[in-house]
């Protein structure tokens, strides 16, 4: 598959999907009729297994949304109270792509192992995970879309791959505890070239 095919796959639920859609009560979502497509996540589930065959985790799937805030409708929420309630998911290596902003200010989220299978990580996908330490990517993954994990203040350490092609702009902006970007041996020239200036310093050769 072609960095261009891989940029264009759709990660946005479709209305079709949406309106066939199969529930897995045990886990709080819903996926495509054809099992490869996690559409939607709802009564705020903390734990979730992610079945087998599935390809794509859409667009927004287990973001904050307002709703889920005790304020009234309209009322402004803090910062600090803007966490959606995900804290443990399992993706098997089937999974593919990650949506835009599929775990956004995912608050409660500790860590997350990445598919195996991955290619690509969607614009903001991981946007104010705060409590993120540590990122390895896959070996397979060749996409980090912009701002995908803007705002991780924890995050500390993240182990880039050989195969990556792309990183979006702002990825890693605002990540205020990052010491260590781990790149593999022989590569640091081409990681130079793919992350900002000021991210220089931090990079380490494996």
């Amino acid at each position: 598959m072609t960095l261009e095919d891989i940029l264009n796959v759709p990660t946005a639920a479709s209305q079709e999907d949406l309106e066939r859609d199969v529930w897995d009560d045990d886990n709080c979502v819903s996926y495509s009729p054809d099992g490869k497509r996690l559409l939607d996540a709802e009564n705020f589930p903390s734990e979730v297994t992610v079945r087998e065959g599935c390809e794509v985790i859409c667009d927004d799937v287990f973001a904050f949304q307002d709703y889920m805030a005790e304020r009234n409708i309209g009322e402004e929420i803090p910062l600090e109270e803007r966490s959606s309630f995900l804290e443990k998911i399992k993706l098997p290596a089937s999974v593919t792509h990650i949506g835009k902003a599929a775990f956004a200010e995912c608050g409660e989220l500790l860590s997350i192992k990445l598919p195996a299978g991955l290619l690509s990580i969607g614009e903001s996908a991981f946007m104010d995970c705060w409590q993120l330490e540590k990122i390895t990517l896959p070996a397979g993954t060749r996409v980090i879309g912009p701002r995908a994990f803007q705002g991780c203040i924890n995050l500390y350490q993240i182990k880039l791959n050989k195969a990556l092609e792309a990183i979006g702009e702002e990825a890693f902006d605002d990540c205020e505890s990052l010491e260590t970007i781990l790149v593999p041996h022989g590569q640091l020239n081409r990681f130079l070239g793919l992350l900002p200036k000021e991210l220089h310093e931090l990079i380490e050769e494996l």
